[in-house]
């Protein structure tokens, strides 16, 4: 009887490598996303304190005729903040608002310029206020310039949070912007709409389902219970 020998070929250089198939710059962007994603938690906790913060000073002042003093100031602090620290996962995430009407009429590669073109003049918008801003947060820190108020807060501390939230956004604007120019050189269309390009309803919708599907994950492993399948009831027994 003869013996058959079973030969396996060699995978590819890279084949079962993960990071093979990362794109350049992908592990900076994803630190950056993480960055920019526990700055929109901090921030969203911070409406939600200054939300309770206000209901607490109407409930009081209504049946007690008292104030927490300070608490309309504090959040609109709160929400300044909060706002601009939004801005870089906004932009990672590519949540900002854009008119597309004859955008998505246009050829790929004349996209491709238009969205660089436009993180451009974002960027560059943000960096004036960005210098601005730092040099009123240094006048007012060497100062100790306080607020006309009640509360006469450190207004330099409010606005260091501030400069802090522009300074990730031109970081993040540059870190993208850079990649963006390496995959337009390469012609890579693609990767340039996948950075900075405009969501079409397609990715919307997708995003939405898998926001539903992972939420559905998450609330089957939480019950113990097997997501509907073939093998599953309705009630997600064997």
């Amino acid at each position: 009887m003869a013996n058959v020998e079973h030969t396996q070929s060699a995978p590819a250089p890279g084949e079962n490598d993960p990071g093979a198939q990362r794109e350049p710059g992908e592990q900076i962007v994803q630190i950056l996303r993480l960055v920019s994603r526990s700055a929109v938690w901090i921030g969203g906790a911070g409406i939600i304190f200054a939300a309770f913060m206000v209901t607490v000073e109407v409930i009081i002042r209504k049946f007690f005729v008292m104030s927490l003093g300070g608490a309309n100031e504090i959040s609109g602090y709160i929400f300044a903040v909060s706002t601009v620290w939004a801005l870089p996962f906004a932009l990672l995430n590519r949540a900002n608002v854009r008119i597309d009407v004859i955008y998505l009429m246009l050829p790929r590669w004349l996209r491709s310029f238009l969205d660089v073109f436009s993180l451009v003049l974002l960027v560059a918008f943000i960096a004036v206020v960005f210098w601005h801003s730092v040099n009123l947060f240094l006048e007012n820190y060497k100062n100790d310039t306080r607020s006309i108020t009640p509360l006469q807060a450190r207004v330099w501390v409010p606005q260091g949070f501030w400069v802090f939230g522009m300074a990730l956004f031109l970081l993040v604007g540059a870190v993208l912007f850079v990649l963006s120019m390496i995959a337009l050189i390469l012609w890579r269309h693609d990767r340039v709409a996948t950075l900075i390009g405009s969501r079409s309803s397609e990715e919307e919708i997708n995003s939405e389902v898998a926001s539903l599907e992972l939420g559905d994950l998450s609330l089957d492993q939480g019950t113990g219970r097997l997501p509907p399948g073939p093998d599953t009831d309705a009630g997600g027994e064997r």
